[in-house]
C-alpha cells in the first residue's frame, strides 16, 4: 500500500483565455468597428460632394461654351438658347441633354446618389445668381445650377421645389 500512496496523479496546467479576458477583446472590437463605421459614412458624404461639385462645375465650362457658340444660354426643355429670356427649370436631364450632350458633353453627370428628388442636379434658365442665392426678377440671359450636399449645412436655399439646397453655381452677365 505504500507503493500505492506514491502514486500521483500528473495533471497538465492547460493555458488558454478566461471568459473575462475574451469578452473584454469582443468589447474592444466592436468599439473600433463602431468608430471605423463612423469615420467611413463621413469621408463616403464628402466624397459625394466632391463628386457633386466636380460635376456641376463640367456643365457650367459645357454651359459656358455654349453661350458662345449660341449667343445665349439653354432654354429649359427646348433646344436652342433663352433668348428673350424666360424663367424655366428643371432637372439637368430634363432640360440640357439635347442642348449639350454630344457637342459639349459626352454625357451629363448623375448625382452619385441620384434618388431623383432630393439628390438630384438642378438647372434654371433665366434666373441670376447673386452671392449665395439667386434672383428672378428681372428675368436675364443667366442661369443657376444646384443640388443638396451630404456635408454641407449651410447657406440653404429653396428652389425647384426642394429645401435645403447647398450648392448654388451660376452665372451673372
Amino acid at each position: 500500500m505504500a507503493a500505492a500512496s506514491k502514486h500521483h496523479i500528473n495533471l497538465r496546467k492547460i493555458n488558454g483565455f478566461t471568459i473575462g479576458e475574451l469578452l473584454i477583446v469582443v468589447v474592444v472590437i466592436g468599439i473600433l468597428a463602431a468608430i471605423v463605421t463612423v469615420a467611413y459614412t463621413g469621408i463616403t458624404g464628402q466624397a459625394r460632394d466632391s463628386k457633386r461639385s466636380a460635376d456641376l462645375k463640367s456643365v457650367q465650362n459645357a454651359l459656358e461654351l455654349y453661350y458662345i457658340d449660341k449667343g445665349g444660354y439653354p432654354r429649359c426643355g427646348s433646344t436652342g438658347p433663352n433668348t428673350p429670356p424666360v424663367l424655366n427649370s428643371g432637372t439637368l436631364s430634363s432640360c440640357l441633354a439635347d442642348d449639350l450632350v454630344p457637342q459639349y458633353m459626352s454625357v451629363l453627370p448623375v448625382d452619385p446618389t441620384n434618388d431623383g428628388a432630393q439628390y438630384a442636379y438642378r438647372y434654371a434658365a433665366g434666373y441670376k445668381k447673386t452671392g449665395a442665392t439667386y434672383i428672378a426678377s428681372p428675368v436675364s440671359d443667366n442661369y443657376i445650377l444646384a443640388t443638396k450636399q451630404d456635408t454641407v449645412t449651410s447657406p440653404t436655399f429653396s428652389g425647384w421645389g426642394q429645401t435645403g439646397l447647398t450648392l448654388l453655381l451660376g452665372s451673372d452677365r
